[in-house]
């Protein structure tokens, strides 16, 4: 049977049905909060043990361990140092986001038992402004010299062009004796 004979069939016009459909859709995940009584509005907190709570901090201790730096190796964040201190700091890290902590809260912790080098990223005060203003105002200055450069040069050429070349390496009273002998012939 034909599609437009079915929706006349069911009583509805055609420009309708798509209207149907889109309604449906759309109450879709209505129905599916007030299953889980989402409708409150009040997200309720996942019991202690349960495996996706599990997951979320296991997931915020890696990100966190990540902005930390392994007080043994070189040049590694916590999170991806096999050191025993590296993972014993996750276990910390860990029990501290377990008792609510924020994350500025745990960094704030680390920083102040081994100092700001613990941190892979400094914060940009201070001494440490240097590190992010550094490479920009060397880029600027360099620039700058660049076209400085650049200028000069093309004034030069446009001076060189005005007058012909006359060597260096002589003396004035050379050159007056050369432009004197020279209108003489």
């Amino acid at each position: 049977m034909h599609p437009e004979r079915r929706a006349w069939r069911l009583g509805l016009p055609q420009a309708w049905r798509g209207g149907a459909l889109m309604m449906a859709l759309l109450a879709a995940p209505a129905a599916a909060q007030t299953v889980d009584g989402a409708l409150d509005g009040i997200e309720r907190p996942a019991a202690p043990g349960d495996p996706v709570r599990t997951a979320e901090i296991d997931q915020r201790t890696a990100e966190i361990g990540a902005t930390l730096r392994c007080p043994i190796c070189r040049q590694q964040s916590v999170a991806e140092s096999s050191a025993r201190i590296a993972r014993e700091m996750q276990d910390v890290i860990r029990t501290m986001l377990m008792e609510g902590r924020t994350a500025e809260e745990i960094e704030a912790y680390f920083v102040e038992a081994y100092g700001p080098w613990i941190l892979l990223k400094p914060r940009a005060e201070g001494m440490n402004l240097i590190v992010y203003a550094g490479p920009g105002l060397a880029f600027l200055l360099g620039g700058f010299l660049v076209a400085r450069r650049i200028r000069r040069g093309r004034g030069r050429d446009d001076e060189e062009r005005a007058e012909p070349a006359a060597p260096d390496h002589l003396r004035k009273a050379d050159r007056r004796w050369i432009e004197a002998a020279l209108r003489e012939s």
